[in-house]
């Protein structure tokens, strides 16, 4: 979740910052020395001379042939250190590969941390279902009903400890799907966009924390509206199930719920289609409860 919620982000601040991907780099020159951080969205940054705060690329490649004083972060880029580059905090490619010199010891004075190749690898594998292969990898396979597992576990004490409004979530649905599903998108579209102007208007370390902090409030969203529509759906198709039933009441409707919908998100090509519909529909509702929550404490 998290993989696709940050490839969604590079979308929408590519787009927010209005450049295109080809546009020139933003550049500290060689002899120049720049105070305070550097953030550029949609396009690469090139270090050639001494920049004293950290330096944050969305969406484009990072080189460094200079030096930085704090950390080197890349969202969606390279990371590219030339043969007299040096990097004297951490250095961070989300999403992209880190190149270092060859030959010569890394100038980096912290962590090279990076989440390249292989975490790619395995989102990608993860965004295509095992039963597209002749042969399901049985590992992959495995993982995923693991995950499935969670999201019962998650729903479950979601039903336990706020079940009226888990409850009224799942009850909007039904009729609404395409009003869910605009209020769904447009929440995710807004806070990506107030991501971005935070990147913008303040410094890197409190920016990125500001990003964060709206990304995990957008995964709590997540959490909550997908256990909603397991709820709604499982609801659907036990209607009619007689009081004191296995089948009676929201637990069992969530579960019902929940493997539908994950033996769907197996299907190739249509599973992750279903399962992204159904986090739109799922944040619009915790969206409008949420809403309703705070105008009945405000009106009280």
């Amino acid at each position: 979740m998290a993989r696709r919620l940050l490839l969604l982000a590079f979308v929408i601040l590519l787009a927010a910052s209005g450049r295109a991907g080809a546009e020139e780099p933003s550049v500290v020159a060689a002899g120049e020395r720049r105070a305070g951080d550097l953030v550029v969205l949609g396009r690469g940054a090139v270090v050639k001379g001494v920049l004293e705060g950290t330096l944050v690329a969305v969406g484009g490649t990072i080189r460094v042939e200079g030096r930085v004083e704090k950390d080197v972060i890349a969202f969606g880029g390279d990371v590219e250190v030339g043969s007299g580059g040096e990097i004297r905090g951490d250095l961070l490619a989300v999403g992209g590969a880190v190149r270092l010199p060859a030959g010569a010891t890394p100038a980096v004075g912290g962590r090279v941390l990076t989440v390249g190749e292989l975490e790619a690898a395995f989102a990608a594998e993860l965004q295509t279902s095992p039963l597209a292969a002749r042969r399901a990898g049985g590992l992959l396979i495995s993982f995923r009903f693991v995950l499935l597992f969670l999201w019962l576990v998650l729903g479950l004490l979601l039903v336990r400890f706020v079940p009226r409004p888990l409850s009224a979530a799942a009850g909007l649905l039904p009729g609404r799907l395409a009003t869910m599903a605009a209020l769904g998108t447009a929440g995710v579209l807004a806070s990506l966009l107030v991501s971005a102007f935070l990147l913008l208007v303040l410094p890197a370390a409190p920016g990125l924390a500001a990003m964060a902090l709206l990304l995990a409030i957008l995964g709590a969203a997540k959490v909550f509206g997908l256990a909603a529509v397991f709820v709604a759906l499982g609801r659907r198709l036990a209607r009619g199930a007689a009081r004191g039933s296995a089948l009676f009441g929201d637990p069992a409707a969530l579960s019902l719920g929940l493997a539908l919908l994950g033996l769907l998100s197996l299907v190739p090509v249509a599973g992750p289609v279903v399962w992204a519909v159904a986090s739109l529909l799922g944040i619009g509702a915790a969206l409008v409860v949420a809403a309703r929550r705070a105008a009945l404490r405000t009106a009280f």
